[in-house]
C-alpha cells in the first residue's frame, strides 16, 4: 500500500519522583528510501548510565537503520540488525568502570509501503489503535509478563505485580540478546501508540485508546497521556510516541471529499439518528454536562442536546482538561460519560 503517509507526535517526562529522566523518544517521519522510524526507551542503571544507554539505543537505531536501507537490506532485516548494533554499543559501554549494568529497553517501529516492522526487548510497548479497538503488540519480557503468560498471573494483576520492574531481557546485558520483531500490515487512519513502563503502568490500555480518540491532535494526545501518569502518582519516567497512519495521494483526495459527503447524508437524516445514539461529556454553563449527540453544528444548527447537567462546576475539572472538555469528549453511552467525570476527578485530586 504505497499511498500510506505516517505523522507522529512523541513527548517524554521525567515524573515527579525520579531526578534524572532515563527515557528517550525517536521521531523520523523521514529516515530515507520512503521509511520511517519511531522508538521509545528506557535506560536501567540509573546514575550508573541509564541515561546514557537508551541515548545509545535511539541513535543507533537512526544512524544503522538508514545506513542499512541505503545498502538496500530488508526493513525487518535491518530494524533487528541496528537492535543488534545497539545492543553491542551498549554492552561494550557497560563493561568499562564508570557505568557497570547500564541497560535499556527498546521498541521499535520501521514503516514502509503501509507496513509495520516492530521491534522490541524489554517491557516498554507497542499498541495498535484501529477503529474501537486497542491491540497490544508487544509482550513484556519482565517476571510478571512471564508468570501471566504461563498462567501463574492474571493479567490485571501485572500493572500491580511487585517484581514487574524485573526484566528478563533488555538491551546491554548480555553479549547476545533475543530480539522480537513482526510485521503488521496498517489500513487509513490506524494509529500506533508506543509507550514507556511510566506511562502505561499509570494508563490501561482502554484510557490510551480513549485519549487518543479523542484529543485534538497527536501533541494534544500526548501532553494528556503524560499528563494522567504524573496525576496518578508520577513515580516512574513517563513517555509516549504516537504515529497516525493517513492515506497518501490518491486516498487523500479522496478523504478531502469525505466532509461533502457527511454534509449530504445529515441533510439526508443522518443528523436525527447521530443525535439519538451517540453522547459526549461537555460543558453547559458553568457546570459540566452530559449531552446526546454530536459536538459541534451544521450550518448553524448545535449537533446536540443536554442530558443531565452535572454538579460539578467546571472550577473543579484540572486546567490541563478543560480545553478538550470544552470540545466535547466523545463516550458511547451516558454511564461512560458519567465515568469519565469521575476519572477526570480524580486525577485532580492526586
Amino acid at each position: 500500500m504505497p499511498d500510506l503517509v505516517a505523522h507522529a507526535a512523541g513527548r517524554s517526562d521525567r515524573g515527579r519522583v525520579r531526578e534524572v529522566n532515563e527515557d528517550r523518544v525517536l521521531l523520523l517521519d523521514a529516515v530515507g528510501h520512503g521509511a520511517a522510524l519511531y522508538a521509545v526507551a528506557d535506560g536501567l542503571g540509573g546514575h550508573a548510565g541509564g541515561d546514557v544507554a537508551s541515548t545509545l539505543a535511539v541513535e543507533t537505531l537512526e544512524t544503522q537503520v538508514r545506513l542499512l536501507l541505503g545498502q538496500h537490506i530488508s526493513p525487518a532485516e535491518a530494524l533487528v540488525e541496528a537492535f543488534r548494533r545497539a545492543n553491542a554499543a551498549i554492552y561494550a559501554g557497560a563493561q568499562g568502570p564508570d557505568r557497570p549494568g547500564m541497560a535499556t529497553t527498546c521498541t521499535a517501529v520501521l514503516l514502509q509501503r503501509g507496513e509495520v516492522i516492530v521491534a522490541h526487548v524489554g517491557d516498554s510497548r507497542a499498541y495498535l489503535l484501529r477503529g474501537p479497538q486497542t491491540r497490544q503488540l508487544t509482550i513484556d519480557h519482565s517476571l510478571a509478563g512471564e508468570l501471566a503468560r504461563h498462567g501463574e498471573l492474571a493479567d490485571g494483576d501485572v500493572r500491580n505485580h511487585a517484581q514487574r520492574h524485573v526484566l528478563t531481557r533488555a538491551l546491554g546485558t548480555a553479549r547476545e540478546v533475543e530480539i522480537d520483531s513482526a510485521p503488521e500490515p496498517l489500513r487509513p487512519g490506524d494509529v500506533l501508540v508506543l509507550t514507556t513502563d511510566g506511562l502505561h503502568n499509570a494508563v490501561p490500555p482502554a484510557e490510551i485508546g480513549r485519549v487518543v480518540r479523542t484529543a485534538r491532535d497527536l501533541d494534544e494526545a500526548c501532553r494528556v497521556l503524560v499528563g494522567l501518569a504524573n496525576a496518578r502518582g508520577g513515580v516512574d519516567n513517563a513517555s509516549a510516541v504516537l504515529v497516525r497512519v493517513s492515506a497518501g495521494w490518491p486516498g487523500r483526495a479522496l478523504r478531502a471529499l469525505a466532509p461533502l459527503a457527511l454534509a449530504a447524508f445529515v441533510a439526508g437524516g443522518l443528523a436525527a439518528y447521530r443525535l439519538e445514539h451517540a453522547y459526549f461529556l461537555g460543558i453547559r454553563g458553568d457546570h459540566v454536562a452530559v449531552m446526546r449527540g454530536v459536538p459541534g453544528r451544521l450550518l448553524g444548527v448545535p449537533l446536540s442536546g443536554v442530558m443531565k447537567i452535572t454538579p460539578v462546576p467546571l472550577t473543579q475539572i484540572p486546567p490541563a482538561y478543560r480545553g478538550w472538555l470544552s470540545r466535547g469528549i466523545p463516550t458511547p453511552s451516558p454511564e461512560a460519560a458519567e465515568s469519565m467525570l469521575h476519572g477526570l476527578l480524580s486525577a485532580g485530586a492526586r
